[in-house]
């Protein structure tokens, strides 16, 4: 047992060695010290034995009363400290007791045996301290935050949220069939699997994001400012992951999932209890429904995401079911009248949904990747029909189709293509690629190369919706495009400005 001596009357300090000496307790060792600056340099020693007691004068060269206690706390808050006074002050020993002092002990009336029994009571009562401290915001079992503590820091989030008009999200959790496993293996068996559980749940949140058990098998992730359902989601589906890997418990592989409810903050409700209880609401509705999945509780967010998902499945069944149409919208010369050119232009009729428009599907399409697919199915599509009519004996025109950002940006797009045109025998020149000007501007050298490999294949390039504000001319020119489709408003504001008018009579 190491005793730091804080003491600057030498007559005291020796006093107090010889008490312990004649106590012949070989497991003391005291180190003595006159000043608290000499104090907190040996308590700040990080290779040397910790101390396990702080013996403090209140009267030192640097400091006095309650400041000498505050500078030991600052240095160790799990110190013990027992205080040496030269006053038999019951007030004052009262007043410096409730400053987290272990105990006050009067210089020269105490023995040796009375030191010693005041040290170790003092060792006994900080580490209950430190329990009931430690008791107070954490779970003894697993570790992590416990529902107090847990609902403290809701409260600063969310006060934090309002005056930031930022988001707050809680995900509550519970895992599905516990009671089985404490009723058939034990509660030994459930002990482990909440600790497990509780690990599970650290390794998959985000950095920052607070993970608390509420009680019995039920739990919390608080999730500040996430910037939408999506993350959230992400977050969601990453937990349920991490659970529906089995656990060993007692010898045993067990399958043990996890149910979860999501409600946002002030979305949902601006009342921080109600939050939990919507939470809880959802986490219900995720366990009826099925378990190992989530629910958030707003509805009107849980049927976007529902809908997203499956409007995804259904394109993705669509695709193999054939269940994609294409439409040619015809190009004319107004001055001839002549047909110059066929756009291809994709539909869906899903036979559960109807006709689906492509202002509903595309955006899925694209955030999935389901487009990518879908752009060389057009693609090859538009090869066949061509095909078709030559057969037929139709005069042959050039079919213009739109593709995609993300299709665009494959680096075997250019390759793909030219492959597919190659394989169905169709004239490049019949091909007219569409892409959209924002999408030339993202990385204009990229965009060059492979623009330049589709015009040295012969297939035609058409740049949409040109006028949006994204590029100049000058950028423009860079690129070998062979057509220009002009926004229609910049075409309503051409008079305003003579060198839009001069674009447009050049095209």
């Amino acid at each position: 047992m190491r005793l730091l001596l804080v003491e600057d009357n030498q007559a005291d300090a020796d006093f107090l060695a010889a008490s312990l000496r004649r106590q012949r307790a070989g497991d003391v060792q005291l180190v003595t010290v006159g000043t608290l600056r000499d104090a907190t340099a040996r308590l700040a020693v990080p290779e040397a034995p910790p101390f396990d007691v702080v013996l403090l004068d209140l009267h030192l060269p640097d400091g006095a009363g309650l400041q000498c206690v505050a500078v030991i706390q600052s240095v160790s808050d799990t110190l013990p400290i027992v205080v040496l006074s030269g006053q038999d002050d019951e007030e004052f020993a009262i007043s410096i007791l409730n400053k987290g002092v272990q105990d006050y002990l009067v210089k020269w009336e105490g023995q040796g045996r009375t030191i010693l029994r005041s040290v170790r009571y003092a060792i006994e009562r900080k580490r209950s301290e430190l329990r009931m401290t430690f008791l107070a915001q954490f779970d003894p079992l697993t570790g992590i935050p416990n529902r107090h503590a847990f609902h403290e820091q809701l409260g600063r989030a969310t006060a934090r949220a309002r005056r930031e008009a930022r988001t707050v999200t809680l995900l509550l959790l519970d895992l599905d069939d516990f009671k089985v496993v404490n009723d058939t293996l034990g509660h030994d068996a459930g002990d482990r699997l909440l600790k497990e559980g509780a690990e599970r749940l650290r390794r998959g949140v985000r950095a920052g994001d607070v993970v608390a058990r509420l009680g019995g098998d039920e739990f919390a992730v608080m999730m500040e400012g996430p910037h939408g359902p999506r993350e959230v989601e992400s977050v969601a589906q990453g937990l349920l992951a991490v659970f529906a890997e089995p656990f060993r418990i007692a010898d045993r592989t067990l399958a043990v999932t996890t149910s979860i409810g999501i409600a946002m903050f002030p979305c949902d409700t601006p009342d921080v209890q109600l939050l939990l209880t919507n939470a809880g609401i959802a986490m219900r509705q995720a366990k009826e429904s099925g378990k190992h999945n989530f629910k958030f509780f707003t509805s009107r967010m849980h049927a976007d995401l529902m809908h997203y998902h499956g409007l995804e499945r259904d394109l993705r069944e669509a695709l193999a079911r054939h269940e994609f149409r294409l439409v040619y919208q015809p190009k004319v010369d107004l001055l001839t009248r002549r047909l110059r050119g066929l756009e291809a232009l994709l539909r869906w009729d899903s036979p559960t949904r109807g006709e689906v428009g492509p202002a509903t599907f595309i955006p899925v399409a694209e955030e999935s990747g389901h487009i990518v697919p879908l752009g060389y199915w057009v693609i090859a599509e538009v090869c066949r029909r061509i095909k078709a009519w030559e057969a037929a004996g139709l005069p042959p025109v050039p079919v213009s189709l739109n593709v995609s950002a993300r299709q665009f940006r494959l680096p075997d797009f250019h390759a793909r293509v030219t492959g597919l045109i190659a394989q169905h025998g169709v004239d490049p020149a019949l091909i007219e690629i569409e892409i959209t000007e924002g999408l030339m501007m993202e990385d204009t050298d990229a965009a060059e190369r492979c623009l330049a490999h589709l015009k040295a294949a012969g297939i035609r390039v058409s740049i949409d919706d040109f006028g949006t504000g994204y590029s100049s001319m000058q950028q423009l020119a860079l690129l070998p495009f062979t057509e220009l489709k002009l926004e229609r408003s910049f075409v309503d504001r051409c008079f305003e400005d003579p060198s839009r008018l001069a674009i447009i009579e050049s095209s």
